[in-house]
């Protein structure tokens, strides 16, 4: 199967993400050692960021497995902005978690020693607060993050009742058992995001910039 043209359409919504991340960096005063670069995945994963290429990895939606594709079709239906399986998966995971990723890559600059929640929680807010002061032109912010974080109205919180910790600790504790199950380690996410999105007052990008990398 030919994959040329899923490989470069990812690069080419995904790289003006980049930049404009990028520029708002160093519109905020830092001067990073280096700008991290795009690569596109030849097998399936997460869409994630790799320190040692120093490269946001993004995964085309043309290799993924069918049971994946199947699993975007549901999540798509669940969205709230009315799009198919493949447009559901390029919109989160090629286009809105690259500034999450990118948020790994500011905590890589920092050399800060932060726990795992702290490096997911996080890299959510600092997406959060790009996509605020960089709008999309097809849909405002606030409904990609709701099409985002959308879950069936049955899903179960990935919170135990009898947990006897808070999230962020749960989180740590009980991270390889979560990291272990796909459907559980995204409720975590999504629950991230919304803390995230319901905080007040809205931090700023420059703001969650200067406290990921204190100076």
């Amino acid at each position: 199967m030919d994959h040329t043209v899923g490989s470069e359409g990812v690069i080419t919504r995904a790289q003006p993400i980049l930049d404009a991340f990028y520029d708002e960096v160093v519109a905020c005063g830092y001067q990073p050692l280096f700008k991290p670069t795009l690569q596109v995945a030849k097998t399936p994963g997460a869409t994630r960021y790799d320190p040692v290429s120093h490269a946001v990895v993004l995964v085309p939606y043309e290799i993924l497995p069918p049971t994946r594709r199947a699993a975007m079709d549901r999540f798509a239906a669940i969205g709230t902005l009315g799009l198919s399986g493949r447009e559901q998966y390029s919109e989160v995971f090629n286009q809105l978690l690259v500034a999450h990723e990118l948020g790994h890559w500011l905590q890589e600059m920092a050399q800060r020693p932060i726990n795992r929640w702290q490096a997911e929680y996080d890299a959510n807010r600092i997406m959060v607060a790009f996509w605020r002061e960089h709008p999309s032109p097809s849909a405002s912010t606030e409904q990609r993050l709701a099409n985002f974080v959308a879950q069936a109205p049955d899903t179960p919180s990935p919170m135990p009742t009898d947990a006897h910790m808070d999230v962020a600790d749960y989180f740590v504790t009980h991270l390889s058992a979560i990291e272990s199950n796909p459907l559980i380690y995204a409720s975590f996410q999504k629950l991230m995001v919304r803390q995230a999105v319901a905080e007040r007052p809205i931090p700023t990008f420059c703001e969650l910039l200067a406290i990921t990398w204190p100076r």
